[in-house]
């Protein structure tokens, strides 16, 4: 009876045991290639700004309609993660060349699509007048993924900037609402099909399953690629909740070096291991990490968005913090020294007297 218990008992277990382990990391050897990518950083971004420089030429010397609208497309979303401002010019481009040639379809899409763009960088009013502009009657499947996934993200943001309880609730559930529908409409085992799900299974906390689909998204996607990258960082997040420090470090490690080397200007994954490495007391490292991000993402958009600035905020208290407990430790040692040696000096001067008075002594007897 016992064994059987026992055996119930490893049953049970096995399934968080799992979720903890991983393969064998080196965090050190982790961190030195992203010191190497930060260094080499401006060769990554210049080779994204001659891919842009090539699609942009392509752009000025075509004349058929449906032409231009691919190459806008593709500049904008080589621009998603480079520079917010001129993904919003060429997502305009595309809106006005669908208008022009009356494709209701492709002009809601990329409205949507603006729309994501809007609200990921604290732009929720402008997100909301650009998908209340949109003609959801119009819209085939691609159409109504940007649609229901820009919905789903603006609901998301208003639910957490607001104060009010009840209308925090009201926005959640017409996330979680939009949500679905994506996933509806969407292929199952693309990037927007392996994120919702990793959303959904760690809401209901089965991260094991959530460890399972992990493996699945990794699988399907290459290395050096921001689609990597992003697959990382929704697995550091499974470890986050499991409390695997060790393995969340590693994972927003290998999210942030993706980044690097894809020129992705609109840095989070590097900035939150800045975060848990001055957590860790691992000021210096923090701090330059976190001053790499900084740039990167002011870089990206000229205004910080509110995580940032939390981040930037924690990470330069920590440093003040232990600035000041390094001077404290310094002070310390130093009174220790001076009271050393004022009790050194008091002890030879008390045996110079008495060395003296012993001579004093001696000499009054001759």
């Amino acid at each position: 009876m016992m064994r059987i218990l026992l055996l119930f008992v490893a049953m049970g277990l096995a399934p968080i045991a799992s979720a903890q382990t991983d393969e064998p990391i080196n965090l050190e050897a982790l961190y030195q290639q992203i010191d190497e990518a930060i260094c080499q950083s401006p060769q990554y971004v210049a080779e994204r700004k001659q891919e842009i420089a090539i699609c942009r030429d392509s752009l000025r010397v075509e004349m058929d309609a449906e032409k231009q609208i691919s190459l806008a497309e593709k500049l904008f979303h080589l621009y998603i993660p480079y520079r917010n401002d001129s993904a919003l010019h060429y997502a305009e481009l595309c809106i006005s060349l669908a208008d022009s040639i009356h494709r209701r379809d492709l002009s809601g899409r990329f409205r949507s699509m603006m729309a994501l763009r809007c609200s990921s960088t604290d732009r929720p009013t402008e997100s909301l007048e650009l998908l209340r502009s949109v003609d959801k009657s119009a819209l085939d499947d691609a159409g109504l993924i940007e649609y229901y996934n820009a919905w789903m993200h603006v609901c998301g943001e208003l639910g957490s900037y607001t104060q009010r309880m009840d209308y925090r609730q009201k926005c959640y559930a017409l996330q979680n609402l939009y949500r679905d529908s994506v996933l509806m409409v969407t292929k199952e085992g693309s990037e927007k099909w392996f994120h919702l799900k990793m959303d959904i299974l760690s809401a209901r906390k089965l991260y094991q399953d959530a460890l399972e689909l992990s493996n699945k998204w990794l699988e399907n996607v290459s290395e050096n690629t921001h689609e990597y990258a992003y697959a990382s960082f929704y697995r550091s997040m499974i470890y986050d909740n499991l409390n695997n420090h060790d393995m969340a470090c590693y994972w927003l490690g290998k999210s942030a070096l993706n980044d690097i080397r894809c020129a992705v200007m609109d840095q989070a994954s590097l900035l939150f291991l800045a975060e848990r490495l001055a957590d860790d007391g691992d000021i210096s490292r923090a701090y330059r990490y976190m001053e790499f991000a900084k740039e990167c993402n002011l870089a990206f958009c000229p205004r910080m968005r509110a995580y940032q600035v939390n981040s930037v905020i924690d990470i330069i208290e920590k440093s003040s913090q232990a600035t000041q407990s390094k001077a404290n430790l310094i002070l310390i040692i130093a009174s220790v020294v001076i009271g050393l040696l004022l009790i050194a000096l008091i002890y030879v001067c008390i045996r110079i007297r008495r060395a003296k008075a012993i001579l004093g002594q001696d000499a009054e007897k001759n």
